[in-house]
C-alpha cells in the first residue's frame, strides 16, 4: 500500500465514525460505521450478523466509504469486503476498542463479526488551503482512477473553456489541459465547450 493510500485510511481510523453505504434491493443504503483499525492490508470494521448491513455485505461484497476532517480533507473510497476470521486482528480490535466489550458484556460480542475493506479506490480532496487539490489513490491491486475533466483533440483551442473554470484548473495549448488534481469536476468546462470536446470528469 503505497503512501497516499496509507494516509487517507489514516484519516478515516483518526476520524472513526464515518458514513458506510451499501445497496439493499436496489436502493442505496447509508448508516454511520466505526472504522476500527487499519493496516497495509486495509481497513477493519464489525457489524453484527442480524442486522441489515451484515446482509448487504454479505450479498454484495462492496462498500462505498466516506468522511471529512475537521480541516475540510474530504476522504472517499470504494472497495471490495469480505470477512476477516484472523483471531490475531480480531484481538487486536477489541484490546484498540474497548467501548465494544462494554456494549457486549460477558462474551456476547460473538454476534460481532470482522469485516475487511482489501481491495478499493479513493480520492482525498483538500479544501483546507481555499483552492482545491485532489489526490487519487489505490490498493489491494487496484489501480487509481484519474481525477478531473479532460479536454480530447477535438479541441480547436478556440478559448471558451478556459475562464468558465472556477479554479483556474485549465491551460492553454493547442489541445487545451485540465489539471485533473485541481479541478473541482462541476462540468462547466464542458458545458461551454462548442465542439464537444470536454469529457466529464469519471468516478473513482
Amino acid at each position: 500500500m503505497d503512501e497516499l493510500a496509507k494516509r487517507a485510511l489514516a484519516y478515516l481510523r483518526e476520524i472513526k465514525s464515518v458514513t458506510f453505504a451499501t445497496v439493499e434491493q436496489g436502493v442505496p443504503s447509508a448508516r454511520i460505521i466505526d472504522v476500527m483499525m487499519v493496516d497495509d492490508e486495509g481497513l477493519y470494521f464489525l457489524t453484527g450478523r442480524g442486522k441489515p448491513f451484515y446482509r448487504e455485505i454479505i450479498e454484495g461484497e462492496v462498500v462505498a466509504v466516506t468522511a471529512m476532517t475537521p480541516e475540510w480533507v474530504s476522504v472517499r473510497v470504494v472497495g471490495d469486503v469480505r470477512p476477516n476470521s484472523d483471531p490475531k486482528v480480531r484481538e487486536k480490535i477489541f484490546i484498540d476498542n474497548p467501548v465494544l466489550s462494554q456494549l457486549y458484556p460477558g462474551g456476547k460480542d460473538d454476534i460481532l463479526e470482522v469485516f475487511q475493506l482489501y481491495r478499493g479506490r479513493g480520492e482525498l480532496f483538500d479544501l483546507s488551503g481555499g483552492l482545491p487539490e485532489r489526490e487519487r489513490f489505490a490498493f489491494g491491486g487496484e489501480e487509481p482512477s484519474v481525477p478531473g475533466a479532460f479536454i480530447t483533440k477535438a479541441c480547436t483551442a478556440c478559448g471558451a473553456c478556459e475562464p468558465e473554470c472556477p479554479v483556474g484548473a485549465i491551460s492553454k495549448g493547442e489541445i487545451y489541459v485540465v489539471d485533473g488534481s485541481r479541478c473541482l469536476e462541476c462540468g462547466r468546462c464542458a458545458e461551454y465547450c462548442t465542439f464537444d470536446a470536454i469529457e466529464p470528469a469519471k468516478g473513482l
